[in-house]
């Protein structure tokens, strides 16, 4: 029997690598220390989304991720490379569509001790390492780019605690560079609007980083300096955004986990 043209450039596609190969339910990640499974499913803007699975006994964490660019027959490979141990931790990647408006570029961490898998947190990228001797860095994001600062963190008994000073110091030198042009501006904060704002968003974000830390001084001396610079819709807008900065506030209390 002669088959059609058709049938037989459908059997020759099928048996190029990676065409018509169809993926597990489920793919095999890594099984120690902890075991790390993954569901994908191909997307219209091409590339595949994946649910990350950290088994913990008969439970299961979950991590979504979003992969763009990359065949599906290449999902298993791209996802292990989403998966950095570094003893006692798991550090799995996270990504989404860039259509998203919702911020998921970052990494969720995990502490594995024994049969015992802690999810510590879910960390924003940026431009610091998340994780560096010992210590854990994150993004201050919780009121949008308004104000944004690096937030170091320790692990105290299974549980990620902000250690204020770490904060501080690293911050620091962002700190008096805000704080000598301060000092040097002009009374209304500059002649033009752009001046005016820097002027503004330097205050506001020195300000805000000293609470967090509870630099109590340095904060009372910054806003007795340019209380009477400041009009009133700023002093109010001021006030505002520093009732919302509470000192030593976690990052896993006010953004949603990946």
């Amino acid at each position: 029997m002669k088959h059609p043209s058709w049938f037989a450039a459908a059997i020759l596609l099928w048996s190029l690598p990676g065409i018509g190969t169809a993926l597990p339910d489920e793919l095999s990640l890594m099984q120690s220390p902890v075991r790390v499974t993954a569901t994908v499913n191909p997307v219209d803007e091409g590339g595949f989304s994946a649910q990350f699975a950290i088994h913990n006994g008969p439970l299961a964490q979950v991590v979504g991720t979003t992969m763009t660019g990359v065949p599906l027959q290449q999902a298993e490979d791209a996802l292990r490379h989403q998966l950095t141990w570094r003893a006692p931790y798991l550090l799995v990647h996270s990504s989404c569509n860039i259509n998203s408006v919702r911020r998921c570029e970052g990494n969720v961490i995990f502490k594995v001790a024994g049969s015992k898998v802690t999810r510590l947190g879910d960390f924003v990228d940026t431009d610091t390492a998340v994780l560096n001797k010992g210590r854990f860095y994150d993004s201050y994001d919780k009121l949008g780019e308004q104000i944004e600062f690096t937030v170091v963190l320790r692990d105290i008994n299974d549980d990620l605690q902000v250690d204020d000073e770490a904060t501080w110091a690293h911050n620091v030198d962002s700190w008096t560079t805000r704080a000598n042009y301060i000092t040097n501006a002009t009374a209304a904060g500059g002649s033009t609007d752009t001046e005016r704002e820097r002027y503004f968003s330097s205050i506001l974000n020195n300000a805000a980083l000293a609470r967090y830390c509870n630099h109590t001084d340095a904060l009372e001396q910054l806003l007795s300096s340019v209380n009477l610079r400041l009009d009133l819709d700023h002093r109010r807008q001021l006030a505002d955004t520093l009732s919302k900065v509470l000192p030593l506030e976690k990052p896993k209390l006010w953004r949603k986990a990946f």
